[in-house]
């Protein structure tokens, strides 16, 4: 009788002890904390980076917003003869406010938070404003300065509303980022004539630390920055807020 050759080689390797399943190594406890502090520790490097990347896509969507606000402003001006719109100290229809004049200028959907700015109430333009109190504008505030009717420039008018009479717009900011504090509840301006060349004080206008130490501006051409805010304001050399003498100081009366 012949005997089936895969048989015999299996009988011969059950009578060894040969499993057919070897068992698999399983992890010993200092493996395992060593695997743990390595996936730690890439933790530790990769976070940091994946937080700056995050916020680099956020100052990123903000300047994108704000180009659009540039291009919605020269399109703008062309129809205004060159009068910038106004900022809600100016205006009793909320339509005629600053950011929904911009929007209805552009093809895209003006956004009116910032990704960084961390505020949570901004008010409902299809309900009375006078019921939102506690609310925001938006993350962004004109430059008073460039208002039509101004204090500084004359009681019924400001001449620095048409940007063909600011000296250079490619260096004078209308649009900053605001501050997402209660001072700024229904508030959608600033007034730098009010800073009297303190940078600390006027730093409380501005989020001027929004974007890892840097904000977005808005020029009166249209063109936006990332900057520092000392870049802007920096007593007695750069002044980017005074349309009468920017990019420097005006002189003192």
């Amino acid at each position: 009788m012949r005997t089936n050759r895969s048989q015999t080689l299996w009988g011969l390797g059950a009578s060894r002890g040969v499993s057919r399943h070897p068992g698999r190594a399983a992890f010993t406890l200092i493996e395992l904390l060593v695997v743990i502090a390595i996936i730690a520790l890439l933790m530790g490097i990769l976070l940091p980076s994946l937080n700056r990347a995050r916020e680099q896509a956020r100052k990123i969507a903000c300047q994108s917003n704000m180009r659009q606000m540039g291009i919605a402003l020269k399109t703008y001006l062309i129809d205004s003869e060159y009068r910038l719109p106004p900022s809600s100290c100016n205006c009793k229809d909320p339509n005629d406010h600053w950011l929904r004049i911009l929007t209805g200028y552009t093809q895209e959907q003006l956004l009116f938070q910032c990704p960084s700015d961390r505020g949570k109430d901004f008010v409902n333009w299809e309900q009375p404003l006078d019921e939102q109190q506690d609310a925001r504008y938006s993350s962004f505030a004109v430059n008073a300065l460039l208002d039509p009717i101004h204090f500084r420039y004359g009681v019924h008018s400001n001449r620095y509303n048409n940007t063909d009479a600011i000296r250079q717009p490619m260096y004078t900011i209308w649009i900053c980022e605001a501050p997402d504090t209660d001072s700024f509840n229904l508030a959608d301006h600033i007034h730098p004539e009010m800073w009297e060349g303190s940078i600390e004080y006027a730093k409380q206008s501005v989020a001027w630390d929004r974007h890892k130490g840097t904000s977005n501006y808005l020029f009166a051409d249209g063109h936006v920055e990332n900057l520092k805010f000392e870049q802007t304001y920096d007593w007695p050399g750069t002044c980017y807020w005074y349309p009468e003498a920017a990019p420097t100081w005006p002189e003192v009366p």
